[in-house]
């Protein structure tokens, strides 16, 4: 029979499995293509929420997408089934009009902002017009973002009237008091004094006020005055242009607007403390845009010492707290890296000590092995002819059936340890080809259990190594792919309930994307969210009563992307963890005819018929 055919029942075993995996590729491309229409929602919906008016315009004019404000104040109709000319909805308009800013955004490609009043609208409008570009930067369009100015001019107008009406006060004021100082004739010499000593005392005020607010503005950090009600009463240039605001617009406004509600409650912030106390206050506050600030808060009094207004001083200290925490992970892969060269120096040491008196029991054993095929003979011989007799304990009949298996122990146990230090040599040799090597990762695997064993047999008895056959190699450093495997091993075994749980290393090779996959599955406690979603930062552990210092998968998870890869974890917490190690092969790497492809990856456990596999897995069985 040709064995190349398949039965039937293998066919039928295949067309399930693919099956099973078509169905799995239909669950993620569902998922997918929900992920994808959650976000346009969510675009769409955070569109809609804001309350200035916003409308895409394409080159000849036609509003093409518009949001809620926009539609409701301009009165657009349903864009997707009629077009709306921008100077038609804007203007009241049939054509574009002369010097219209928005024109010139079209043909200079550069954004324009203005005011304007719209008569068509009744409404003063500040415009922002800023162009839209395609791939090859040419311009196809123009956004416009739209705010209603038309309170803020209206109060500029009556502002102006008050202030035309005091003007005019002072001036009857001023006749009121010419008149009086006309009755009061022998008065006015003293009048004319007092009248000098207050006008330099006010010309001294405002220079000096004049002089303080340029020094506030100059200030880089923020300033902000606070009355009792936290509104803001005053800031600086720097704190509007922290926000993206005009001064004008920050005044009046609540100042718990500005920053996160994630800080706490409002009675929490170093301002509201500071009103309550009277003490200088400082805290660490995190802004909606997530920038971090340094923000202390100045008491002011009056005249009975009562609080009447803070002072709040803020810093961006975003970028100065980012440098910190790269340069503990620089840091943090320097002591590693110092670490890791010292127990390179050690291990070097003892496998040196250790390799000298195995090589002893090596060439004895071996001696011993030709002597025994001497003198077992005649001790059987010398059995059957005066009876049996005992040598170490035991009868010499079954010496002579047991002793040559003893010997071919020591042999074995000689050569097993001759592999596990020259793994551990290999582990601790510096590398000089850097991540320019050729990798196989079947062999970095098995000796990565090889250094393991130990560590193994203390965990659990059902550790398995399933290495995929074909596997192309991976260009990069054996040894810190090898440190990497070996980290994601230990934290597998470490997260085991007892040694009826299951740890199993598989590679494989996916056709499609050129990748080699190394997974590492765990029948271990798992992860909650939280924890899976900081397991790679550095110095967060969850085993720091254990000594844990939380370097392991930060550095590990550097290493792998310093190879082109990536390092993934899907877990749930009481159903165990799957780390996943994705690496690029080799381009240039040559398959045998006989790989399948991706979606059939043939996976079979590694035989231990190599020198270099010795110390790895054994077919069928679990470790």
């Amino acid at each position: 029979m040709d064995k190349s055919k398949k039965t039937k029942k293998e066919l039928i075993h295949e067309l399930k499995e693919m099956r099973h995996i078509i169905s799995e590729m239909e669950s993620n491309y569902s998922r997918a293509d929900h992920l994808i229409l959650q976000s346009v929602y969510s675009w769409e919906d955070t569109f809609d929420t804001i309350t200035d008016m916003i409308t895409i315009h394409d080159k000849d004019f036609n509003i093409v997408h518009a949001n809620k404000a926009a539609e409701e104040i301009l009165g657009l109709p349903f864009l997707e089934t009629s077009k709306a000319k921008c100077y038609e909805h804007y203007h009241g308009e049939s054509s574009p009009p002369s010097g219209c800013p928005s024109c010139k955004c079209l043909v200079s490609g550069k954004p324009v902002q203005f005011e304007k009043f719209e008569p068509h609208l009744n409404k003063f409008l500040e415009i922002r017009a800023m162009p839209q570009f395609d791939s090859d930067k040419q311009v196809i369009g123009v956004i416009h973002i739209v705010r209603d100015i038309t309170e803020r001019k209206q109060m500029e107008e009556e502002l102006q009237k008050a202030h035309d009406e005091l003007e005019m006060r002072v001036k009857e004021r001023t006749a009121e008091l010419v008149e009086a100082n006309k009755e009061m004739f022998n008065e006015i010499s003293e009048r004319k004094k007092i009248e000098n000593a207050l006008r330099d005392s006010e010309s001294k005020f405002k220079g000096l006020s004049q002089e303080f607010t340029v020094l506030l503005n100059a200030i880089p950090d923020n300033l902000i005055l606070l009355s009792p009600d936290m509104k803001i009463k005053w800031a600086n240039k720097a704190t509007a242009a922290s926000f993206g605001r005009d001064i004008s617009e920050l005044t009046g406004e609540t100042y718990f607007s500005l920053y996160d509600s994630a800080h706490g409650s409002e009675r929490d912030y170093p301002s509201a403390i500071c009103f309550r106390t009277g003490k200088e206050e400082n805290s660490r506050i995190t802004g909606t845009d997530g920038r971090l600030w340094d923000v202390r808060a100045f008491p002011l009094r009056d005249e009975s010492g009562n609080v009447k207004n803070v002072m709040v001083l803020a810093r961006d200290i975003t970028a100065k707290v980012r440098m910190q925490e790269e340069s503990k992970q620089i840091q943090a892969k320097l002591i590693h890296a110092n670490k890791m060269t010292s127990i390179g120096t050690l291990v070097s040491g003892v496998a040196h000590e250790i390799n000298n008196p195995n090589t002893f029991i090596k060439s004895n054993a071996q001696l011993f092995a030709k002597i025994w095929k001497d003198v077992g003979p005649l001790i059987n011989k010398f059995a059957r002819e005066n009876g049996d007799f005992l040598l170490g304990g035991l009868p010499a009949s079954e010496v002579v059936k047991i002793a040559p298996e003893v010997i071919k122990g020591i042999d074995e146990g000689s050569i097993r340890i001759q592999h596990i230090v020259d793994n551990l040599r290999d582990f601790a040799r510096p590398e000089k080809g850097g991540l320019n090597g050729r990798v196989d990762v079947n062999e970095v695997i098995v000796a990565s259990q090889s250094i393991l064993g130990n560590q193994i047999k203390k965990f659990t008895d059902k550790f398995q190594l399933i290495c995929g056959k074909n596997i192309p190699s991976v260009k990069g450093s054996s040894q810190q792919i090898e440190q990497v495997i070996i980290n994601l091993i230990m934290n597998s075994l470490q997260a085991l309930k007892d040694n009826n749980s299951a740890v199993r290393v598989m590679t494989s090779y996916n056709r499609a994307t050129r990748s080699v996959i190394i997974k590492v599955k765990d029948e271990g406690i798992g992860m909650d969210r939280d924890t899976l979603e900081r397991i790679t930062e550095p110095f967060f552990t969850t085993k720091l009563e254990a000594g844990g210092t939380g370097l392991g998968l930060s550095i590990s998870y550097a290493i792998i992307k310093d190879h082109k890869g990536s390092l993934e974890f899907k877990s749930k917490s009481g159903h165990g963890t799957t780390a996943i190690l994705t690496l690029p092969a080799m381009i240039k790497e040559k398959l045998k005819d006989n790989v399948k492809s991706p979606t059939e990856s043939d996976h079979s456990l590694i035989q231990g018929s190599k020198d270099n596999l010795r110390a790895g897995a054994v077919k069928g069985t679990e470790r």
